[in-house]
């Protein structure tokens, strides 16, 4: 039995590996402004374990295509009254937060979530580049879907896997909820005020940070500042290499050899698999804003936006360490 789960921990980091590297190359080759989102998709799809149906793929990709439309349709009716629209945003924010921590509607809470807070975000600063990124959540959730059957097929499941459950509900949820939004709010409305290339990258991370489970304290938190570090340093280095070598199957060859790595520790489960589900998801997002056709500056900018990421990281796992204490004691 122990080398049966051994054998399907490795398909499965081979899976999120083929996933990731796959969808940023095809991301890259077809233009995308956001060419991460199939792999952070697919990614997302695939840690679940179990294989997923056709009918949640089409499910997957059809709540993806109702969020986005609420979500522009938000930005376009609230646009001109800015307090108006950072209120309802903070407002579902919170409610989105509060379904993940009961662990319910997990899938399509989490879905809204990105739309919620980086279409109007979004909006306020290029409605362009807000229906670019819509563009790109669409289609990239169809092909995260066809990335995770081909994974599947590609690496089978050798062993019985039950599909996925819910997560175990958090202990006081509207305390998690009032402080992951708190802390996703303060970087939105500053976005809102400051315009900065790195604002879909610096929410998409922190969402990705905020959704973990909710003990941040003591080694939980350092260990993810740990993974969102080393994400970083990680597609650093990727980056300065695909720029030395600049060509698709390259690109595709780097991204798999990191997503192999993280991908073997969150096959491992256990305590760190949400250090490297952090790792792996700030390299995906963050090797994307160097590939991504949006204006970029030279490397040493790109270094710089990628501190920015980092710092932004720091901030949002010791603030809600500290929210989160603070409202579970009242």
């Amino acid at each position: 039995m122990r080398a049966e789960e051994a054998g399907e921990a490795h398909a499965l980091a081979f899976r999120i590996a083929f996933a990731a590297a796959v969808g940023l190359t095809l991301g890259e080759v077809l233009g995308w402004d956001f060419p991460f989102l199939p792999a952070m998709l697919a990614v997302q799809l695939l840690t679940g374990r179990g294989p997923i149906s056709l009918k949640q793929g089409v499910a997957f990709v059809a709540v993806m295509v109702i969020a986005c439309a609420f979500a522009t349709l938000l930005a376009q009716i609230l646009v001109d009254s800015p307090l108006v629209l950072l209120l309802t945003v903070s407002l579902l924010i919170f409610l989105e937060f509060l379904l993940l921590a009961r662990g319910q509607a997990m899938g399509a809470a989490a879905i809204f979530l990105i739309t919620t807070a980086v279409v109007p975000l979004l909006a306020i600063e290029s409605m362009s580049v807000a229906y670019g990124l819509i563009h790109s959540l669409i289609a990239g959730s169809a092909l995260a879907v066809l990335l995770a059957f081909a994974a599947h097929a590609l690496f089978p499941t050798r062993t019985h896997v039950e599909p996925a459950s819910a997560r175990a509900p958090e202990g006081a949820p509207v305390a998690i909820a009032l402080a992951n939004t708190a802390v996703l709010m303060s970087l939105v409305i500053y976005f809102m005020l400051t315009v900065s290339p790195v604002s879909i990258v610096v929410v998409l991370t922190v969402i990705g940070i905020l959704r973990q489970p909710a003990d941040l304290s003591g080694g939980t938190a350092a260990g993810l500042i740990l993974g969102n570090l080393v994400g970083g340093l990680a597609a650093t280095a990727a980056y300065i290499l695909v720029t030395l070598l600049p060509s698709p199957a390259f690109l595709l060859l780097v991204v798999l050899l990191v997503g192999l790595l993280f991908g073997d520790h969150i096959a491992r489960g256990g305590e760190s698999a949400p250090i490297y589900t952090v790792g792996l998801a700030t390299f995906l997002i963050v090797l994307g804003l160097g590939l991504s056709p949006l204006p970029q500056d030279s490397s040493s900018i790109f270094i710089a936006r990628v501190f920015d990421v980092m710092v932004a990281g720091v901030y949002a796992i010791g603030m809600a360490s500290l929210l989160r204490s603070a409202f579970r004691a009242r």
